[in-house]
């Protein structure tokens, strides 16, 4: 969950390094926790979701289905984690839930997530600046596609390890104050978001948690001209288009979801049923905060 005060010492780094890969989950079933109920999780099951975070930062509930179109359903379990600070995007309803599902129309149709397409490599909130930052979210399965929409997930500290056991000048330079700048979101002539820089690789000064902004898109990104971010770039690409066996892959149904601190992910494309249940519907929630303890926040 945190990394060490001192984790630029070689000794320190390699201690932790040890600690994390020795105790990090061997499969999704290792994930994933039964929940009998998710609108209202018993305590022990958020104690193991939270216990699970903070191996892999994620975690699976996987619930008995049938929870319908209840976005109370998400919002408890965030709560029951202690996620309080939700996050908007320029796409999330009031409540603070956004519904992906295809959008025939419309300003959602711009954005991939509201598509049947491929969702590359990313970290949610890349766009966003510093006090605006994502740093967990929920995914709750309402319904799944019939085929396709499959998420695969990597633990950004486990993107750490790759890229310093490679080079640990990557890591200095996906650091820098300027590693990722993001140009200004404008519609009609007017800002919707203002263009702002700030490292890819940061580690929180109070917490000392990683936080990594990350996306594979080449557009709407500028990447700071330097050997070392480059470097880091073109390694990260190969790492995740490679079968890694730290990568892992899930497809959530019905009443399952998958909670985390903002891990890096992506999603397959999908194909959508033509009957109303066979069309895919995922609630979204982002926040500011992070998962950490044993989410005392429980309902029962």
């Amino acid at each position: 969950m945190a990394l060490p005060d001192d984790i630029q010492n070689p000794d320190t780094y390699r201690r932790w390094r040890d600690a994390k890969l020795s105790a990090y989950p061997a499969s999704i079933d290792a994930l994933t926790v039964p929940v009998d109920e998710p609108a209202a999780p018993a305590k022990d099951q958020i104690y193991e979701l939270a216990q699970i975070c903070g191996r892999a930062n994620m975690a699976i509930y996987e619930g008995p289905g049938g929870t319908g179109e209840d976005k109370r359903v998400p919002i408890a379990m965030g709560r029951a984690l202690g996620l309080k600070n939700v996050e908007r995007s320029l796409t999330t309803e009031n409540d603070g839930v956004s519904a992906l599902e295809v959008a025939a129309g419309g300003p959602k149709s711009a954005y991939i997530p509201y598509t049947d397409r491929r969702l590359g490599w990313h970290t949610d909130g890349c766009y966003n600046d510093d006090y605006h930052a994502i740093n967990g979210f929920i995914l709750h399965c309402v319904r799944a596609a019939r085929e396709g929409g499959e998420n695969f997930l990597l633990d950004p500290e486990i993107a750490y390890i790759y890229l310093r056991d490679e080079n640990p000048d990557y890591i200095d330079g996906l650091m820098q104050p300027n590693a990722l700048s993001i140009p200004a979101n404008e519609k009609d002539g007017k800002i919707i978001r203002a263009a702002h820089s700030g490292p890819a690789l940061a580690l929180d000064p109070i917490t000392h948690a990683l936080h990594l902004r990350y996306t594979a898109r080449k557009s709407y990104v500028a990447w700071l001209d330097d050997a070392r971010v480059l470097g880091a770039l073109e390694f990260l690409e190969a790492m995740l288009s490679d079968d890694c066996s730290h990568i892992f892959r899930v497809k959530l149904r019905p009443g399952s979801g998958l909670v985390g601190n903002n891990v890096l992910h992506g999603r397959t494309k999908f194909e959508d049923g033509d009957g109303p249940g066979d069309k895919r519907l995922i609630y979204r929630i982002y926040y500011q905060d992070r998962i950490s303890g044993a989410g005392e926040g429980a309902l029962s």
